[in-house]
């Protein structure tokens, strides 16, 4: 990343996203694809990644908070990255991503869905939305696909 700061790491994980597709996926699978392609951007970004990483802070009602990606770069230098990649506008997510913000951390919220974020975004955190669409088979499964250019 040539730009330093958050707006600039939102920026680029968009720009990579949306250069991405993938059809007829379930649920567990585009939460999958989309946890790899964070991983690639951040890899093709000079970071190394970590997954299920612990918050060191005091969370709600003492439960321990797991960032799904905390990317370090390999240089040593810069802030860290923590992200979050969801379905759902889940308030445990972003609370997550409140405290890895006052620890100095970038702080990105992945969000897969059509449907509109209802909770305040804070200033520290990014949000980026990938628009999928979904219909249910003949057999009843609800499957999940993705054109470019529909992350925003």
């Amino acid at each position: 990343m040539t730009e330093a700061g958050l707006d600039a790491a939102a920026r680029s994980l968009r720009g990579w996203l949306n250069r991405q597709q993938f059809s007829d996926l379930s649920t567990a699978e585009v939460t999958a694809f989309f946890t790899d392609s964070v991983t690639d951007w951040a890899t093709d970004q000079g970071y190394e990644v970590q997954r299920e990483v612990e918050l060191p802070t005091a969370t709600r009602q003492n439960r321990i908070g797991r960032l799904d990606l905390q990317l370090r770069h390999r240089s040593g230098k810069g802030r860290l990255i923590s992200i979050e990649v969801d379905r759902g506008t889940k308030a445990w997510s972003l609370e997550k991503l409140v405290q890895a913000a006052a620890l100095g951390h970038l702080a990105l919220w992945l969000r897969w869905s059509r449907t509109p974020v209802t909770l305040p975004i804070p200033p520290t955190v990014r949000l980026i939305r990938a628009q999928v669409l979904r219909r249910t088979t003949l057999t009843g499964a609800k499957v999940y696909s993705l054109r470019p250019d529909n992350c925003g």
